[in-house]
């Protein structure tokens, strides 16, 4: 999956952002999948993630999209995606999914070495390693670093920067809370590896930079 391999942050801020995603293969086992891919998101919705969706959904949770509609639809369906904010949910999904067992992919993605010793704690071996190498090319035209760290969420690019500017400066104007502002910039990004909790984060950091230089007061 790798639209979730490019999301930028440092390390500090991008600890306790997981995302995960069980996806079936054309000709080789998406053919009467649904039952499979239901299973898959039982399982992910019983550790309480903070987002889901995909991108055959058209939304996602963080837009509205009903988790019992979206399991019956899972017949037509391909993908199941998620994110989660907390190492152990990740671990016990992945207990639950190897016990499981619907022989169909999933991938994790964080930081590296925190998803080796995750996986390493439900007794599983990571098949693959995707890793960004970064930007390269023209960076200078790039957002700055805090609204990349927000666009970046979203994999497939639906977050805008200006959207993301236009809500980071109503959350310093008092106009909008980090957890509104969050939710705005969720609902383009229908895949649901949009973590909200991290956006929350993001915000709040925004604020307590602008306190120090002595603007708005968080």
């Amino acid at each position: 999956m790798s639209h979730s391999a490019h999301r930028c942050g440092t390390i500090r801020n991008l600890q306790n952002d997981y995302t995960m995603y069980a996806r079936t293969s054309r000709y080789v086992n998406r053919e009467g999948c649904g039952p499979k891919l239901r299973k898959i998101l039982e399982i992910f919705l019983s550790e309480n993630p903070v987002n889901f969706g995909s991108s055959h959904s058209g939304k996602s949770a963080a837009a509205g999209l009903d988790p019992r509609e979206y399991a019956r639809s899972l017949d037509k369906g391909y993908a199941v995606a998620c994110c989660f904010s907390n190492a152990s949910a990740i671990k016990n999904v992945l207990v639950k999914l190897k016990e499981a067992d619907t022989g169909i992919s999933i991938v994790v993605s964080g930081l590296v070495e925190e998803i080796k010793k995750i996986a390493g704690d439900a007794g599983l071996k990571p098949h693959t390693a995707l890793l960004s190498l970064g930007f390269h090319g023209r960076k200078e035209l790039l957002p700055e670093e805090n609204v990349l760290e927000i666009t970046t969420m979203c994999g497939h690019g639906l977050v805008a920067t200006h959207l993301v500017e236009e809500a980071a400066e109503k959350v310093k104007s008092g106009m909008l809370t980090p957890e509104e502002a969050a939710g705005l910039l969720a609902q383009p990004c229908p895949c649901g590896i949009f973590n909200l909790d991290r956006c929350v984060e993001l915000l709040k950091e925004q604020l307590k930079e602008i306190s120090k230089e002595g603007g708005v007061k968080s």
